[in-house]
């Protein structure tokens, strides 16, 4: 031992007398051992923008700077040293200076550790890791990449639990279903936007605008909302100045051009088409139509009209956006502007769709002692331009003739009808009925009884260039609040504890004008708008909305022990007041004003909402392990009946952090985060409309006998349920949070179960009920959703090559447990619901092939040996099962066919960045359901002269028995046709999509400078392919709440092509 006590005194001498001999001498000894240089460099996030105000800093000394505004910085220091680097929010690095002078941009990663990550939640924010309920947090900067002007729709993919269904058209809406459909009525989250409820539809706002989003998917998470919460929340949060920080002025903008991807479907050209003509009246023992006969002089020559209508109706749309933001703040205050502009002309050519969008925002902060104001000012201005005729089903009073949307008519109208003709605008030699007209078909191309056959179809250039329908909306949504320290003012700040009082205030106007103009037209005997329907409508939809919202929120430490309370008030405010009128029968030259109409009518409904609530929520945890979250909240709506209008929404949830405890034997930088969760709880759905409940009598809707004489007068003759309550949602979930190599990795787990009670459902009223209505809305069905979510992703920032994968996988299961009062099944079109199944299944016959003779019609027997009939059969007509074993084919031998839900959905997403180089791909798909689409089904009918599907050029005859394409004629016979629904029309509707592939460059910020910076040049393509069976466009398409899985001719996607820019100054 004495030797070692040797050795560390002689040990210590040494390095005594080594610091003694230093000391004073420092400056010579670091000359001739380390040369100093000057070294230069630029710091910068991952977008390439600079970061102004980072630290660089000598490894071991106190020796340092800052980046200035641009990120650049110089320092003097030892040609062998290391630089730590770092900015807040970002991960600190460290480099190796080797004698470099010019280090180039550094690039620090953003992502705060992982305690420290910060998530807007309802009425406030929580730490991630704190999260007890499921909440989805999305890549903004990932979503912007796909061109929209919903914000909505560019989450397609993106989150697991979220269904997102749309189609191309400019300006629509989606939609999103989060968790599956949660009610009969509107399924759409409510979107709250800088902590202000905004509706159901996000569609007036710049999504340049958003830094983050958040969706609230269980009741825990979303319990704070209350009765608006049913469907979901979707939280946003706009862009905010920076304190201390001089002006940046950034511009992001694209230009794109959109294409309809042609030969989706393959139909007849003029050859084709007549052939078919032919064979379909020569099956029915007619003569063929004039057109068609080679013979007559009224012959329709193919070498002379071929008409490719899919070129004449569509064309290449173009669409692009700007935008201008200007952010910066002092000591004391923010400041974040921002002017925005979306165009996409549409695809289509007539008066519409199109669509504009102009944005300005305004965010502003200022701190004056304790209290911190926050303002935020929203204007947008768009103006839509939508199609004549859409899948939405556009009624048009007085318009004659078989009418389908202008989509599906660019695919329907045979080629042996002129796109444009200009004898058409006078017709009165070859319809007499077209001397009342002045302009007849205005020059587009139309049909003949006589030469094309009774066609019964309206030209579709004619039809979207004469009918207009535009909306022009303004909205302005004006907010404030005030947020007071409380602890501050009475002058005893803490560390540990906090309690605030905020006051918000908003406002939000908004005002619609509609214009539709319906003119005139004749196009054949069937095929009309006479004058005494020709319609001109104007009107003004102004819809206002305010909120008052007082809460106080206290968050206090005590030892390991966090609590965070929170208590407020909310009264919100709504109004709703249109004007419209009409005027039928213009005098020509139009001149459109509604007061030159023959006819003039008014109408100016008006409503009225308020929704009172009261909220309360507590946050507690120790030790950042055991975690505990219990919500309330009680709502009164005016929509409901006084004795009935309040209700209470609570939920419950908590969590625990594994990786916390002792005895968790697995190091932190392997796992980081372990954390297991649960939650229950109750939300609501109001979204009833106004005076459901109230009792109300049209006026001069009865007649009385008053004194001899007839008195018109009014009385209640509707029956009204005034027992109408809340839609209820009560949900239970479990989940599972892991990160790993300090998040480098990550995976989350969920499982939920929804039931969705006291839906309202629209009753049969009995006939002897006395009623003049048929039904009556009643909390009268039950409905269950459950399933799985995954997601898990992989960031690599520390190599060269920096990558980002991440993916989501879904499961979805639905089933109606209740429907109506007696539960009897409900049938739309193709498709329906019962009790035990899921919304909307097909429903239709079982197809067992062709009829190859007569014999085999006459001689068919079903599993009981009974021969069964088929009325009308004959050979080459599709067979159907005879199901209920009658030994006739009736509706009663129809069966469900398939689901219209997907089963399963998932989106991967990856990132890679080399160099200044990037290139980001996004796909998203959805498997396990089926689809039917009404063009495919309309091309595939065996009668009639539409135009069809080249398949049915090999339509069974005698001599061509070989096919699966049935018989074909003019017209059907018998009550069962080859056009039954039945699973012939029935497509497998998995996909997958590439839905964006986005190639940038980020140009070195010394080559330009110092007057501009963060320069980046891309090139993307979206919606480029679709992996699927599927015949038709748009097989994500939005399906109806009870057809979930019918196309109705939706608007086409577009493959686009676009070309951007991003730099700041």
């Amino acid at each position: 031992m004495k030797y070692l006590y040797l050795v560390m005194l002689g040990l210590l001498a040494i390095a005594t007398a080594t610091y003694a001999e230093g000391y004073g001498t420092a400056d010579r000894m670091s000359m001739t051992q380390t040369d100093r240089i000057t070294v230069k460099g630029t710091v910068v996030d991952e977008n390439g923008d600079p970061l102004p105000g980072a630290t660089i800093q000598v490894k071991g000394t106190t020796t340092g700077t800052s980046a200035d505004i641009n990120g650049n910085f110089s320092l003097s220091v030892p040609s062998d040293a290391s630089l730590v680097i770092s900015f807040i929010g970002h991960q600190t690095i460290e480099i190796a200076v080797g004698g470099r002078t010019e280090l180039g941009n550094i690039t620090l990663v953003s992502g705060l550790e992982e305690l420290e990550q910060v998530v807007v939640i309802g009425y406030g924010t929580q730490r991630k890791v704190d999260l007890t309920g499921s909440v989805a947090i999305v890549d903004t900067e990932e979503m912007k990449k796909v061109s929209h002007s919903n914000i909505s729709t560019m989450l397609e993919g993106k989150i697991a639990g979220i269904q997102i269904t749309t189609d191309g058209q400019p300006g629509a809406d989606p939609t999103v279903r989060i968790r599956g459909i949660g009610s009969f009525g509107s399924t759409a989250p409510l979107y709250v936007v800088d902590g202000v409820p905004m509706g159901t539809t996000i569609r007036d706002f710049s999504p340049n605008d958003i830094e983050s989003l958040q969706v609230l998917k269980d009741a825990s998470a979303a319990a704070i909302y209350g009765s608006r919460a049913a469907n979901g929340v979707v939280i946003i949060t706009t862009k905010q100045g920076k304190h201390n920080e001089a002006m940046k002025v950034d511009y992001s903008g694209y230009l794109g051009l959109d294409q309809v991807e042609r030969g989706v479907y393959d139909v007849m050209d003029a050859y084709q088409y007549a052939q078919y003509v032919t064979m379909a009246y020569t099956n029915s023992g007619m003569d063929v139509p004039a057109g068609y006969n080679p013979a007559s002089p009224k012959y329709l020559d193919p070498d002379v009209i071929n008409t490719d209508w899919f070129s004449e109706a569509f064309k290449t749309g173009v669409r692009q956006n700007h935008n201008i933001n200007l952010s910066g703040g002092g000591n004391n205050n923010t400041y974040n502007i921002a002017l925005d502009y979306y165009s996409q002309e549409g695809t289509m050519e007539g008066a519409g769709p199109n669509f504009d969008r102009y944005t300005a925002r305004i965010n502003n902060t200022m701190d004056v002692k304790f209290i911190k104001f926050k303002t935020n000012i929203v204007y947008s201005h768009s103006d839509q331009d939508n199609m004549a005729l859409s899948n939405a089903n556009e009624y048009v009073q007085g318009l004659w003739g078989a009418q389908y949307p202008v989509m599906a008519s660019a695919l329907l109208i045979p080629p042996s009808i002129k796109a444009y003709d200009d004898s058409t605008w006078v017709l009165d030699d070859k319809i007499p009925a077209a001397e009342e007209y002045t302009y007849d078909s205005f020059g587009y191309g139309t049909y003949y009884d006589d030469v094309h056959g009774d066609l019964r179809v309206t030209n579709l250039l004619l039809t979207n260039n004469l009918l207009e329908r535009n909306v022009v909306v303004d909205r302005i949504v004006g907010s404030g609040s005030v947020n007071v320290d409380l602890i501050d003012m009475f002058g005893r700040p803490s560390s540990n504890h906090k309690f605030d009082y905020n006051l918000n205030l908003a406002y939000s106007k908004t005002i619609a004008k509609d214009f539709t103009f319906v003119p005139s037209f004749i196009q054949s005997t069937t095929n009309y708008l006479s004058k005494a329907d020709e319609t001109l409508t104007e009107g003004y939809r102004n819809y206002s909305t305010a909120l008052v919202e007082n809460t106080l929120t206290y968050d206090g430490t005590f030892g390991r022990n966090h609590v965070n309370m929170l208590v407020g008030q909310t009264y919100e405010h709504e109004l709703f007041h249109t004007v419209s009128g009409s005027g039928v029968n213009m005098p020509e030259p139009y001149f459109l004003q509604i007061g030159n109409a023959a006819e003039t009518s008014a109408t100016s409904p008006e409503s009225e909402h308020k929704l009172a609530s009261y909220i309360g929520r507590i946050n507690y945890d120790f030790d950042a392990k055991y975690l505990l979250s219990v919500t309330a909240r009680r709502d009164g709506s005016s929509r409901l009946s006084p004795d009935i209008r309040w209700e209470w929404f609570p939920s419950v949830s908590a969590g625990w952090r594994i990786d916390r405890e002792d005895f968790f034997p697995v190091s932190d930088k392997t796992i980081n985060l372990l954390k297991i969760r649960g939650s229950y709880g109750v939300l609501g759905n109001e979204n009833i409309g106004e005076y459901q409940y109230m009792a109300v009598m049209a006026r001069g809707n009865y007649t009385y006998s008053f004194g001899n004489k007839k008195v018109t007068g009014s009385a209640i003759s509707n029956y009204v349920n005034e027992a109408i309550k809340w839609e209820k949602k009560k949900t239970l979930d479990f989940g599972l949070d892991l990160g790993m190599f300090n998040n480098q990795l990550e995976f989350t787990f969920d499982w939920y179960k929804s039931t969705s009670e006291d839906l309202l459902y629209s009753v049969p009223v009995p006939a002897n009920a006395g009623a003049t209505n048929t039904t009556v809305t009643m909390n009268a069905a039950t409905m269950i959703n459950s399933g799985l979510e995954f997601l898990v992703a992989y960031h690599n920032h520390q190599n060269a090559v920096k990558f980002d994968i991440s993916a989501n996988f879904s499961t979805l299961n639905n089933e109606v447990t209740k429907l109506g009062v007696s539960n009897e099944p409900r049938t739309d079109g193709y498709c329906r619901t019962e009790v035990g199944r899921e919304v909307g299944s097909f429903y239709g016959y079982v197809y067992e092939g062709i009829f190859q003779s007569q014999e085999e019609i006459d001689n068919r027997v079903n599993s009981e040996g009974e021969f069964i009939n088929q009325s009308g059969a004959q050979p080459g007509d599709c067979a159907y099962a005879d199901l209920n074993l009658d030994g006739e084919i009736t509706n009663e031998d129809q069966q469900f066919l398939g689901s219209g839900l997907p089963k399963y959905h998932y989106g991967l997403s990856a990132r890679a960045e080399w160099n200044g180089l990037d290139l980001s791909i996004s796909t998203f798909g959805a498997a396990g359901f089926k689809a039917v689409d009404f063009i495919d089904v309309t091309l595939r009918s065996s009668y009639f002269i539409l135009n069809k599907s080249v398949d049915l050029l090999n339509a069974w005859r005698p001599d061509n028995t070989d096919t699966d394409v049935p018989r074909i004629a003019y017209k059907s016979t018998g009550s069962i046709t080859n056009d039954m629904f039945s699973s012939r029309f029935i497509q497998d509707a998995s996909y997958l999509k590439i839905a964006n592939i986005e190639l940038g460059y980020n140009f070195p910020n010394k080559w330009f400078g110092g007057y501009i910076h963060g320069v980046r040049l891309y090139a993307s393509g979206q919606n480029l392919f679709t992996l699927s069976k599927y015949r038709g466009y748009n097989v994500d398409f939005a399906g109806g709440t009870f057809t979930p899985g019918y196309n109705y001719a939706s608007y086409p996607s577009p493959r686009t092509v676009m070309f951007g820019a991003h730099f700041s100054f």
